[in-house]
């Protein structure tokens, strides 16, 4: 697939946005989904308190959460389809040549009005080849998902994509930027920003951190070309992609509102030097939502929990932190958890979501356990629940 190509089926024009950027337009496409069983989509009700305090089980803040702040892309016009992913270009320089050129796909919702602010979700998919190898698409569907249908009308959709290189720890030496060899077409295309090492090469410089610099450009592109409420930007990636969400939830909490991550490890670097002297990670709170199975021989269950234990400390959270149990568990709850719903997903012996009570209502942290997934992107479950997530700010 060529640049301008669509995820949806149909002929793609092009055309020219500002900012400096070559645009591809797209087709027009309407995406359709079915309701897995066992997903109703009905309101969901607030946690009941079990072992912690009562009553806080839901994240609460208000709908639509501050006023909205429009971005520099207000009031631009475009020629680009909606309701279909573009393929776009973006230059990273600074870096290595294998991660140099990067690509993203922009996915505006139905009747994108210019004029008015737009909440983003920035999708993060899993190691694996690039989108132009695949017919199906990578990040979480959004737009497609029954339960999450307002995201046609109400949300831009930009699915990142990781560059040729992998610092991966789970992959061999010989997969690493510089020394390709032993890479394959589903290790090479990793984000996991030099996961591999204790620390980050430059936690002062900003060079070489491959996945910060490509946010930052990012994430400035999309606000500069597109109408933009820049107080409600959010992140959802899974494996790879939930490494990345725990990354950009360390370097850009004055960018997004929210992270989330469905079987996501935390960073050596971010584990290691947690809140300490060599954290190199902005202090600002900002929200997370957390989906894990456990057992995942994959990735860690251990990583997620070590990535909420780090928002728990860094958003002020109070009393003991506690690991989230098994779904199937009949014992009282940890102190400090209790039970969340979510609008169209029943807690289950296999999947059960618990709210850390004793932090900030308006900085909720939300963990969900699943039993019978493995290291999968549990679509059917993270796509409503994030979505629910992130309505309510």
């Amino acid at each position: 697939m060529g640049l301008g190509a669509c995820f949806t089926l149909g002929a793609c024009g092009s055309s020219t946005a500002s900012g400096g950027f070559v645009r591809s337009g797209g087709s027009t496409g309407t995406g359709t989904g079915s309701v897995p069983g066992g997903i109703t989509c009905t309101t969901g009700q607030g946690g009941e308190g079990q072992g912690g305090a009562a009553g806080q089980g839901g994240a609460t803040a208000s709908t639509g959460g501050a006023p909205g702040v429009m971005s520099a892309g207000c009031g631009k016009t475009t020629t680009q389809a909606t309701e279909a992913f573009v393929k776009f270009p973006l230059t990273v320089a600074g870096q290595p040549a294998s991660s140099l050129d990067r690509l993203y796909y922009v996915h505006l919702p139905a009747n994108y009005d210019p004029t008015r602010a737009y909440k983003v979700i920035y999708l993060g998919p899993g190691c694996g080849p690039q989108q132009d190898f695949l017919t199906d698409r990578k990040g979480f569907p959004f737009e497609t998902d029954a339960c999450t249908a307002a995201t046609r009308t109400d949300a831009i959709l930009v699915q990142m994509e990781p560059g040729l290189y992998n610092p991966a720890t789970y992959n061999p030496a010989t997969c690493r930027p510089g020394n390709t060899t032993g890479c394959n077409m589903s290790s090479a295309y990793c984000f996991d920003d030099w996961a591999y090492l204790s620390a980050i090469p430059d936690a002062a410089g900003g060079v070489l951190a491959i996945e910060r610099a490509y946010f930052d450009l990012l994430h400035k592109a999309i606000e500069t070309d597109y109408c933009v409420d820049t107080s409600r930007q959010f992140f959802a990636g899974y494996s790879s992609g939930g490494w990345m969400a725990h990354q950009l939830g360390c370097w850009f909490p004055d960018v997004l509102r929210a992270q989330a991550a469905v079987t996501g490890g935390l960073p050596p670097p971010l584990k290691a030097n947690v809140m300490g002297t060599n954290d190199y990670c902005v202090k600002k709170p900002i929200a997370g939502f957390f989906i894990h199975n456990n057992p995942d021989t994959s990735n860690d269950f251990s990583g997620s929990v070590d990535a909420a234990r780090r928002l728990f400390a860094l958003n002020g959270c109070t009393g003991p932190f506690n690991q989230p149990p098994l779904p199937n568990s009949t014992a009282a709850l940890p102190e400090g958890l209790v039970s969340y719903s979510i609008k169209g997903i029943s807690n289950s012996n296999a999947f059960r979501c618990f709210q850390y009570a004793n932090c900030p209502v308006e900085i909720p942290t939300v963990f969900c356990v699943s039993n019978d997934s493995g290291h999968t992107a549990q679509n059917a479950r993270a796509v409503p629940a994030f979505w629910d997530f992130f309505t309510k700010f």
